[in-house]
């Protein structure tokens, strides 16, 4: 027998109901907890303010969302799965994003690890989570990580977490965007689901659904170019890599006199760190955590360490400038600039393409009859079409130092204006949306 409904008040669900005992066992492991202490967006609350909101809400908002698809599909079209399936499909949708480390994809991408891979990893070994999946029996966390990972039978249940019309994507959507005051990431969420049904392995839309899907790939579509790769923003996550970066140096030339408590496995580098990093270090690193170290560090005896960590930790970010392309040779002639200005380029230049797809590059959005007949939404849909792919190119460097360092970086702000070709330098203020 089920046990009383839990009812959680949610900014973007109004109410997010937890109906099944396992579900709110799983929230409650250390593992789940631990997502509070997770940024949904990483640095973006260096750009937009009130972009505090963490991965505990989201995952919770990714369940609530499946659990609606999921009974959307029973009540209408009479798919019904059996329990044990039911479950690890909410299951699956409420843990997808446990394997995310501090300030989400910025660290994730300076150590080379993919929180994908943490996920599984988590719903495998770590003692509290195995228990409770176990509890329902010795196969079920091996299920919900092939829902996670694309081995399930279920295909179906796969696409609706890292598919098209995923409900990862549909709660992040609205999420991020009421969380950074903006408009670009709304859509009907109810509409949408509504006019979803279950096909043979993949997600369906009834075609009178047609511009509710695109209302929803525009959401999509402009989130990313004005929040997601957010200059001011993506000039945040490149700090974050330098500093991880320029403390693995001394981590390895043993020149770091004080390690941050424990940051030292995520230290490592390579293959072989994957090993080093054990479950219990990894669940004891957050952004409190990191964001702790980075105090630590910015008493280093290296003065490049210590101004990297000041720099993130008293919002003093890199500036940049757009560049219509960028090559190898190009990148070469700007770090012997540095160089030959005194300012080491591994720590203070950074590159950065941020790419937007097109309706070209995505995976099919079938729409269809009702009967056997179907189409790709991105074949018939002009709107979509008109969407070209973007792609920015941009120099991060450090203004501050360059004004202080008067002739000597003349060269290089003439290097910077020569690549820019004439575009207009981008000099960002890092207000909501500068």
């Amino acid at each position: 027998m089920r046990a009383e409904e839990k009812v959680l008040k949610d900014p973007v669900h109004n109410y997010i109901h937890v109906r099944d005992p396992l579900i709110w066992r799983l929230i409650n492991t250390r593992v789940f907890q631990r997502l509070r202490r997770i940024r949904q967006l990483g640095t973006s609350f260096l750009t937009f303010h009130g972009a505090e909101h963490s991965r505990f809400a989201h995952s919770l908002g990714a369940y609530e969302t499946m659990r609606k698809v999921l009974d959307h599909f029973s009540r209408n079209f009479g798919r019904e799965w059996d329990e044990r399936t039911r479950l690890a499909a909410l299951a699956a949708a409420l843990l997808h994003d446990i394997g995310h480390g501090p300030f989400s994809h910025a660290v994730e991408r300076a150590v080379g690890w993919r929180h994908e891979e943490w996920t599984i990893r988590l719903l495998r070994e770590e003692e509290e989570l195995r228990g409770v999946l176990d509890a329902v029996d010795g196969r079920f966390a091996e299920d919900v990580a092939a829902i996670l990972d694309g081995g399930s039978p279920h295909r179906i249940l796969t696409s609706l977490i890292t598919g098209q019309l995923d409900v990862d994507r549909m709660d992040y959507l609205l999420r991020d965007a009421l969380y950074t005051g903006v408009a670009y990431g709304r859509f009907e969420l109810e509409r949408l689901i509504r006019v979803m049904s279950p096909g043979d392995g993949d997600v369906l839309v009834k075609s009178s659904g047609q511009q509710t899907v695109e209302q929803y790939m525009l959401a999509r579509y402009f989130m990313y170019t004005q929040v997601y790769f957010h200059p001011v923003t993506l000039g945040s996550d490149l700090l974050i890599g330098k500093i991880i970066g320029r403390a693995r140096k001394l981590w390895r030339e043993g020149r770091l006199a004080e390690v941050p408590v424990f940051w030292s496995p995520w230290l490592e580098e390579g293959q072989e760190s994957r090993g080093v990093l054990s479950v219990e270090a990894f669940l004891a690193m957050d952004d409190a955590v990191f964001l702790a170290g980075l105090h630590q560090l910015a008493r280093s005896d290296d003065p490049v360490l210590a101004d990297l960590s000041l720099r993130l930790l008293h919002r003093r970010l890199f500036r940049s400038v757009e560049v219509p392309g960028l090559t190898p040779e190009a990148e070469r002639m700007c770090r012997e600039a540095f160089e030959r200005a005194g300012l080491d380029p591994e720590a203070y230049l950074g590159f950065h393409t941020a790419v937007v797809d097109g309706a070209g590059n995505r995976e099919p959005v079938w729409l269809t009859d009702g009967r056997r007949g179907r189409i790709n939404l991105f074949q018939v849909s002009a709107l979509l079409q008109s969407l070209a792919p973007v792609a920015v190119t941009r120099i991060y460097y450090p203004e501050d130092l360059l004004d202080q360092m008067g002739e000597r970086a003349k060269s290089i702000r003439a290097l910077l204006a020569s690549l820019a070709e004439g575009f207009p330098e981008q000099r960002e203020e890092g207000g909501n949306v500068s």
